[in-house]
């Protein structure tokens, strides 16, 4: 309350119902309210008829929230901008604030009364505060009176003090709190709704601060006598003018004083520090209460006309380049910090520089996802090209195709966008040619004579992810096999030991295909392929999945952005090595007991799955540090393939985002590398390539 009356942030209510299906869409309403700063109070309320425990779907949310907070409209409409159909926020009114509590008690205060009310009609604040404080000495503070005059005291050390709500609480005192601000919501209501409705604006605010600051450069120019008696008049005439329409007329009696001051050519300070008071006040966030309704105050952008600006690629290229620079240049201050305790001692120094880092960390983040957003392109960029694709191609083959297009507003990074081009194109006409059956097929198979092609789009956390499904003939996982023993790629033996799951990924051989006659759309052994090797090459990856007579679904998983990349840094053979962050899993310590041969091959159980163990400085040929049979392993869990194996190194180290240099010049063909990166200290570090190198 007393923050609140002081001119700080509004009190905020909350209530947050969200749709049943929100976990779906990777919402999570209790981390909403956990990013809420100065939030007050937050109550979490359950359906009025709450399903049995074996009812219970975890999958659905049935819960709302309620929440008070003290932060500027602004910023808690911003936090639910997402969900703002499901959120309703409300100013809470001043008066609903002042709710003195505790013991009832019947002291005589008559006197405090009357003397309490002449000094409001001579709007003697600060005599009034005085008084206060004086009784509130010799009452028990646990009594309701103490209370109302802490309240009070509250309202009075404002710089521009409520005098309407300190009149109300001193009439609650006068008859014993039967007429407290706060005693019953209906009486708040009946008061606001009786009260003259006064207008203040949002968009009049920033006019009256201009108003108040060019009053005080006038009041800070130089002059005397006459010049200077008009001068004042004029800032006086004008300041009043501002006040009555700002409905704070009651202040008129500290302007005439201050102004009559500076006029008769004493200190202009008091004037001055009144405007700097009445500036504070037009700034701050319009605030609801009775008496007063706001006026365009709840969306102050709802008027505001779509602008657009258009700006060249390449300026936003170089935006990327700098703020990627500036990664760089905040990781050296990690290093800056372990320098300053190991070499200098000073841990004070390192402390702070730690601090100062986190805070470079953070504003970098932000800055790095303001121009993500701004080179982010919808999907749409590259499937508006395949509605008509996919009607020639239908045409030309003689079947009947539905193109279904799903998510077409997901965003991707423009680079990303338009490397897709290619990929898609094969994985459609792969769909049309070697998935959908002519219609004649499709009817005796018991299908509709029109195939579905869906090609669809979404994001998953940092991943985008694309699919191209169709309802045709699926893949045959024995006829795959038989055709890779036919060309040459497997022994018989080999192709007998496959899973129809790796049966499927044959496609993705060089020089395999399934089409009987070389055409123009397939038949050449190229395709699929391609489609792997460019996923790959953008940091993504690719999986399918088929069912015979049911369909085949291509799945392409693909970063946002391919400018900065998160790596964790891991010593292995006395080298410091960078492994991107997605393709790790965990990391654990690992017992050496736990570690069973499997042949020649070493694994331990996790989760009751069996996870290869490989040790990454053998995998790289450097050497191995001495054995000691009692540590524990350092393991990092990685995935590739989405199959899991553990990776032993020597000691873990950070993470961090990192630029990465694709190898180049004599180092090009180097192979289970993807790159380099510099780090803060200078150094260079290499970021290994999991799936080549396993």
């Amino acid at each position: 309350f007393a923050a609140t009356v002081a001119g700080g942030p509004p009190l905020l209510a909350v209530s947050y119902a969200p749709d049943a299906g929100c976990f779906y869409r990777g919402e999570d309403p209790f981390n909403l309210f956990a990013r809420l700063a100065d939030l007050k109070a937050l109550q979490v309320v359950q359906p009025e008829q709450s399903p049995s425990p074996g009812e219970v779907d975890p999958f659905r949310c049935t819960l709302a929230f309620r929440a008070l907070v003290a932060r500027p409209r602004v910023e808690v409409a911003h936090l639910f901008r997402y969900v703002s159909e499901q959120v309703d926020i409300a100013a809470v009114p001043i008066e609903a604030l002042a709710v003195p509590i505790g013991t009832p008690s019947d002291a005589p205060i008559d006197d405090f009364v009357a003397e309490a009310r002449e000094r409001l009609a001579r709007r003697d604040f600060a005599g009034l505060r005085r008084a206060v404080e004086a009784r509130l000495g010799s009452i028990d503070r646990q009594l309701w009176l103490a209370s109302a005059l802490r309240c009070l005291t509250a309202v009075l050390a404002c710089a521009l003090p409520n005098g309407t709500l300190a009149a109300a609480l001193v009439d609650a005192i006068a008859v014993g709190g039967a007429g407290s601000p706060g005693a019953t919501a209906e009486q708040a209501k009946t008061d606001a709704l009786a009260a003259p409705p006064v207008v203040v604006r949002s968009r009049d605010k920033p006019m009256a601060a201009r108003i108040l600051a060019e009053q005080q450069r006038i009041v800070a120019m130089p002059g005397e006598g006459e010049t200077l008696r008009r001068r004042m008049a004029g800032v006086e005439a004008t300041v009043a003018n501002l006040l009555a329409s700002l409905d704070l007329s009651d202040h008129g009696d500290e302007l005439r004083q201050a102004a009559a001051a500076a006029a008769g050519g004493g200190a202009s300070e008091p004037l001055v520090a009144l405007l700097g008071v009445l500036m504070q006040f037009v700034q701050r966030p319009a605030m609801s209460v009775p008496g007063v309704g706001v006026a365009e105050a709840e969306h102050p952008q709802a008027r505001q006309l779509a602008r657009v600006l258009k700006v060249d690629p390449a300026k936003v290229d170089a935006l990327m380049a700098l703020i990627a620079e500036l990664v760089v240049s905040k990781n050296s201050l990690p290093f800056l910090a372990k320098r300053a305790e190991e070499v200098y001692g000073s841990r004070e120094m390192s402390r702070e520089i730690k601090d100062q880092y986190a805070v470079i960390d953070r504003l970098a983040q932000e800055m790095q996802r303001a121009i993500m957003e701004v080179r982010l392109l919808p999907v749409s960029e590259v499937f508006e090209r395949f509605p008509r694709l996919v009607r020639d191609l239908a045409r030309k083959l003689d079947k009947h195709i539905e193109l279904k297009v799903v998510g077409e507003d997901t965003a991707a990074d423009k680079t990303m966008i338009e490397a897709l081009g290619d990929p898609l194109l094969h994985i459609v006409r792969n769909a049309i040619d070697h998935g959908v059956e002519p219609a004649a097929q499709r009817e005796a198979a018991g299908k509709p004579g029109c195939a579905t092609l869906r090609l669809s789009a979404c994001q998953e956390g940092d991943q985008v992810v694309i699919e191209v499904a169709d309802d045709g003939r699926g893949m045959d996982p024995a006829r795959l096999r038989r055709l890779a023993v036919e060309k040459g790629l497997l022994d018989a033996a080999q192709a007998g030991r496959l899973s129809d799951q790796e049966a499927v990924n044959l496609i993705f051989r060089a020089g395999f295909s399934t089409a009987a006659v070389i055409s123009d759309l397939s038949g050449r052994g190229v395709g699929m392929d391609v489609v792997r090797t460019t996923v790959d090459r953008l940091g993504g990856a690719v999986t399918v999945t088929s069912a015979v007579g049911q369909g085949t679904c291509v799945r392409l998983s693909l970063p946002l952005s391919m400018a900065i990349t998160r790596v964790m840094m891991v010593e292995a053979g006395g080298c410091l090595l960078g492994i991107p962050m997605d393709l790790i899993a965990e990391t654990v310590r690992l017992d050496p007991r736990r570690v069973r041969a499997i042949k020649q091959a070493e694994t331990f159980v996790l989760r009751d799955e069996v996870v290869p163990l490989r040790r990454l400085a053998d995998l790289l040929g450097l050497p191995l540090p001495p054995a000691d049979p009692d540590a524990h392993h350092a393991v990092l869990v990685a995935r590739v393939g989405n199959a899991p194996v553990g990776l032993v190194v020597d000691r873990f180290r950070e993470g961090m985002d990192v630029i990465l240099k694709p190898l180049d010049g004599v180092l090009a063909e180097l192979r289970g590398y993807t790159g380099t990166a510099l780090l803060g200290d200078g150094s260079v570090l290499l970021v290994l390539d999991l799936k080549e190198l396993l």
